[in-house]
């Protein structure tokens, strides 16, 4: 009885490797790397979502300011300046160059951050537009009175410009090339934060029965 048993099990194991290999000499399983989506996932957000990510903006520009002006920070004049430009608006002097380029471009990249971070455009360019003059009006004063210029122009060219360079992205990132992808997230940096919810990846399912695609999305809060 025991050795009918073992006949038995021999039998069915050489069966069930024998079918393995038949189907995969069929079909071949190999390791597929996975084909990434990239695009924007609009969502609500709360009042202490908007509050914090204000203020984590708001903190980076302290954090940086002094990095790109580090002659202001010395000695004295800062704070006389501070005081003397407090609650002023102006209209500056400031090269082109400055206004109608570097705050245009500053504006782009705020305004990229909130859509990575799932604000839709209407309220990307309220974010961006309130955190512009919180920048203008109690850390750029330090320098110069707030500018009438740099008020508009930041957030509104700012968002026109990265409504541009969302769509370009966007393109490049979805092209399925290395340097589509290289390029897209060097004009779309906020893409590689976590923050980023608008990246899924598609994994192709190699059954026989259920050919197709699994869709898994990425969220991060």
């Amino acid at each position: 009885m025991n050795k009918l048993v073992l006949i038995f099990i021999i039998i069915n194991a050489s069966l069930g490797l024998f079918s393995s290999l038949a189907c995969s000499a069929e079909t071949p399983l190999q390791p597929v790397d996975p084909i990434y989506h990239f695009g924007y996932n609009d969502r609500e957000h709360s009042y202490s979502e908007n509050f914090k990510n204000i203020s984590i903006v708001y903190g980076m520009t302290w954090f940086f300011y002094p990095l790109v002006q580090p002659k202001v920070f010395h000695g004295a004049g800062g704070i006389k300046n501070y005081q003397k430009n407090f609650g002023k608006l102006v209209f500056d002097q400031d090269e082109p160059f400055w206004n109608e380029f570097i705050h245009p471009i500053t504006g782009a990249q705020l305004y990229l951050l909130y859509r990575a971070d799932g604000y839709d455009r209407l309220r990307a360019l309220e974010m961006t537009l309130i955190s512009s003059s919180l920048f203008e009006f109690t850390v750029e004063i330090f320098t110069e009175p707030a500018s009438v210029q740099d008020l508009y122009q930041t957030p509104i060219l700012g968002t026109v410009l990265g409504y541009g360079l969302e769509n370009i992205s966007m393109f490049l990132l979805n092209s399925d090339t290395t340097m589509g992808l290289i390029i897209g997230h060097l004009i779309n940096p906020a893409t590689l934060l976590p923050m980023y919810e608008g990246r899924s990846y598609l994994i192709p399912l190699l059954d026989e029965k259920d050919k197709g695609a699994m869709i898994k999305m990425e969220f991060n809060f």
